[in-house]
């Protein structure tokens, strides 16, 4: 029964919109038509500034995150390029079979620059015999 009561109430309410409308439209069309209007602008200006504080926020964090990974690419390949040159000074003669081998590393760390080594307890082995 409630359920009917507030149907009713909804379609009073709407009835006698649409009765205020209509009366505004035969009263006073120009103003009827210039509030709809203003009301409809006010709308866009409040869309827009909505708009400009949710994409530069987004384009805000985007930019953060790209220079930040940026800074880690740098620190990462120039410690690798510092700790590879003082490999280079320290070895008096390289032999044949590492000078081959040596670029098949550094291709292999390249292809994976995106994968981290997680640390775990390498010291602690599982009792299998309990089993």
């Amino acid at each position: 029964m409630n359920q009917k009561v507030y149907t009713s109430v909804f379609y009073g309410i709407i009835a006698l919109a649409l009765f205020g409308l209509i009366a505004k439209l035969i009263d006073d069309p120009v103003k009827l038509l210039q509030r709809f209007l203003f009301i409809g602008l006010i709308i866009l200006i409040i869309y827009f500034i909505y708009r400009v504080f949710t994409s530069s926020n987004s384009q805000r964090s985007q930019q953060d995150s790209y220079r930040k990974a940026a800074k880690q690419t740098v620190k990462k390949y120039n410690t690798q390029k510092s700790s590879s040159l003082k490999k280079s000074i320290n070895k008096t003669k390289p032999t044949s079979r590492k000078s081959t081998s040596s670029p098949l590393l550094k291709r292999r760390t390249k292809d994976s620059s995106h994968l981290t080594v997680i640390e775990g307890e390498k010291g602690k082995k599982k009792d299998r015999a309990s089993y």
